[in-house]
């Protein structure tokens, strides 16, 4: 069982911290970064890349997913992601038909350089809309007005991206219902293939979550506001064609983001750059989330990971037991429309699904919160909504 999985295909991350300005909302490692930092770290990340190859050929493994995430990847110059593309191509073996996402934020590309990305084989892009309000854009603190967006979608299109992801965020301060409303009619009017729709959390280090306790961000929605833009977006979406697919993501038939889809089913993935996580051969590592301690050790001829020894580097380890991975079955999976499998459980553990987890799964089906459908255990509309609290019940240790 475990030495099919072995077997897989593998993904890849690959975290560019840097941007044009942090955003009011964003807790995630990134912000501007000089000429010279920025060319250091991607020195440091190619030698990443080379290490990583070297262990992945070891074992046999190849790729079938490569995701460039953020901070803002398309800050970077086409000459600088077409290099971290050929190193890629020269140390790892990607598979013809893989994915290839880029994200992208309004106001770091134009034609020509979206040109190049397609060219260069980028055959998905994620473009972090957020809203196509100006208000709203200003109150987040993108470098993006609505015009910029739409133009960078419209240029996506021209040079030849045929399956384009938009983000979006609803429950925004001062945001109302049909405010959000409107932004999802103008989604659909460029008929993505894919819409990712998240509602704010105001993480603890924001500059929202400072101005919460100055007193100075406009109200958020209550509770019941920010379940009905959700409950509706559903529905909303279903009626133009997108089926949603997990808590927050929805798509066309056939353009579920396989990327994303990996890490919630347990496919093994390399994380690459500074703060980046992976989970390989049974052991989850994270790379130290200080730039210049990442940088200096890559620089310094550091290996990508030491699965032998789980120790040294800027990385920390953690061997992941069968109990932490039934439980990572379990509340990954139930993150998806379609649930988890009882056949899938019983083929990969060699024992029932009922046998580890049966007193929260009857439980959670007289609460009305689980429902299972043929072979398959998912959550219920009213467990969405209160899925953390159902699937912390998963969790065996």
């Amino acid at each position: 069982m475990e030495e099919e999985r072995e077997k897989h295909p593998v993904s890849i991350y690959l975290h560019i911290p840097f941007c044009r300005r942090k955003c009011r909302y964003c807790d995630f490692l990134s912000g501007p970064a000089g000429e010279e930092e920025r060319s250091a770290y991607l020195a440091a990340l190619g030698r990443e890349i080379e290490d990583a190859g070297r262990i992945l050929r070891a074992d046999g493994r190849w790729v079938d997913t490569v995701f460039f995430g953020g901070g803002t990847p398309t800050i970077l110059s086409v000459s600088e992601i077409e290099h971290l593309l050929f190193l890629l191509s020269l140390h790892v073996s990607i598979e013809s038909d893989a994915e290839i996402t880029m994200e992208c934020n309004p106001g770091t590309v134009d034609y020509e350089k979206l040109c190049a990305l397609r060219e260069m084989g980028v055959n998905r892009l994620s473009i972090g809309v957020q809203s196509f309000r100006d208000e709203e854009l200003r109150l987040l603190g993108r470098i993006h007005d609505r015009e910029t967006a739409e133009a960078c979608i419209r240029d996506a299109r021209r040079a030849g991206f045929a399956n384009l992801n938009l983000d979006l965020m609803s429950a925004l301060p001062g945001q109302t219902y049909d405010h959000w409303i409107e932004n999802l009619n103008t989604a659909v009017f460029f008929d993505p293939e894919h819409l990712s729709c998240y509602s704010l959390i105001l993480e603890e280090g924001t500059e929202f979550y400072r101005m919460q306790q100055k007193e100075e961000l406009p109200p958020l929605p209550s509770d019941e506001e920010d379940r009905r833009m959700y409950h509706d977006t559903g529905s909303f979406l279903e009626e133009h064609g997108y089926r949603r697919y997990e808590i927050s993501n929805y798509a066309k038939p056939g353009f579920s983001c396989r990327h994303n889809e990996g890490y919630w089913t347990g496919h093994d993935y390399l994380g690459l750059g500074a703060g980046a996580a992976s989970l390989y051969r049974h052991v989850r590592f994270t790379n130290t989330r200080d730039l210049a301690a990442y940088t200096a050790y890559f620089s310094g001829g550091g290996t990508a990971f030491d699965l032998e020894h789980l120790t040294g580097g800027t990385k920390t380890y953690e061997k992941l037991s069968r109990e932490d991975e039934m439980s990572e079955f379990m509340f990954l999976g139930l993150r998806r429309m379609e649930g988890v499998s009882f056949q899938d459980f019983q083929r990969r553990f060699g024992v029932s699904l009922s046998s580890v987890f049966g007193e929260p799964v009857r439980r959670h089906l007289q609460e009305g919160l689980l429902q299972e459908r043929g072979d398959r255990l998912s959550l219920t509309e009213r467990g969405i909504d209160i899925s953390n609290f159902v699937l912390c019940d998963f969790l065996l240790t």
